[in-house]
């Protein structure tokens, strides 16, 4: 979207406020490590059902099997992927109907 901005416009966004916080957000955001591969895959829906199907068969139960990657998802980003496994059933449910 190229559109031409106003003086007023061109002005603000061009004030030395602005500016400044504007360089400042860009070097933090330019300071972040990258995320590797592996993790940007594990990361996706893909990548999680991907790691989930190869799991399953290695614990007691696929509830065990996907609490385990649920619990490796909280160390990564701080949060649960999905509220329960159940909401994840539904979603790997539905890719797999879809690949059919």
């Amino acid at each position: 979207m190229n559109r031409k901005m106003n003086r007023k416009q061109y002005r603000r966004y061009h004030s030395p406020v602005i500016t400044a916080e504007r360089e400042r957000i860009e070097k933090q955001l330019s300071a972040l490590t990258p995320l590797t591969s592996e993790m940007r895959r594990f990361l996706s829906f893909e990548g999680f059902a991907e790691l989930y199907l190869r799991m399953r068969d290695l614990y007691p139960t696929q509830l065990e099997a996907y609490e385990r990657l649920e619990d490796f998802h909280i160390t990564l980003t701080g949060r649960r992927r999905y509220s329960e496994f159940s909401s994840f059933r539904r979603v790997l449910n539905r890719m797999m109907q879809a690949m059919k």
